[in-house]
């Protein structure tokens, strides 16, 4: 049986549809929960904010996460690399708040990682409610599909590939590392 990559576990429903019903009733979007830092989550909105103010057209935390998301997305058709991908969900991974652990210590990749799916989150987080395609939140586990016929035990899911690309970006944003991202 294939594992949940997503709360929402789309590719295990679409791998078991046999209704011609449930495909023509499938929703077309998907909201899905990211668990973000309080400071992260704040200085997203300011970003959204000043996005705003120089676009002057309306921009959300959702419009930050689908862009985001799209652009990953595209840099992962570009190389086509599994193991590369892997390694770089893992090194984004490394650097965001919530999962400084002694395992991202090792150099080895290919080791049965020792924490869980879910990790503990760090104090003070803020719930995301986002909405996304629902060919792109697919799109997200079959990624991770690929992933896991290489690393059977890797520790993604698309809410927290969403995490990371979203922390790690305000990160860089913070430090100056994001240079005209917005005009």
């Amino acid at each position: 049986m294939l594992r949940a990559f997503s709360e929402r576990d789309l590719l295990g429903k679409e791998l078991n549809k046999s209704n011609v019903w449930k495909r023509i009733f499938t929703s077309r979007s998907v909201t899905l929960t990211l668990h973000l830092p309080n400071d992260i989550f704040l200085r997203a909105n300011v970003i959204c904010d000043d996005i705003c103010e120089i676009t002057e057209e309306r921009f959300k935390l959702n419009n930050l996460v689908e862009l985001l998301w799209k652009d990953f997305l595209d840099e992962v058709r570009r190389k086509q690399d599994v193991k590369a991908l892997y390694k770089l969900l893992l090194d984004y991974d490394r650097g965001t708040p919530n999962v400084r652990l002694s395992k991202y210590n090792e150099e080895s990749i290919d080791e049965v990682p020792l924490y869980p799916v879910r990790k503990n989150l760090v104090d003070h987080t803020e719930y995301v409610f986002c909405r996304l395609d629902r060919k792109d939140v697919l799109r997200g586990e079959v990624m991770l599909s690929d992933i896991s016929k290489l690393y059977p035990q890797h520790p993604f899911h698309f809410e927290r590939v969403l995490e990371i690309l979203f922390i790690d970006f305000v990160s860089k944003y913070e430090r100056g590392e994001a240079v005209n991202i917005i005009v």
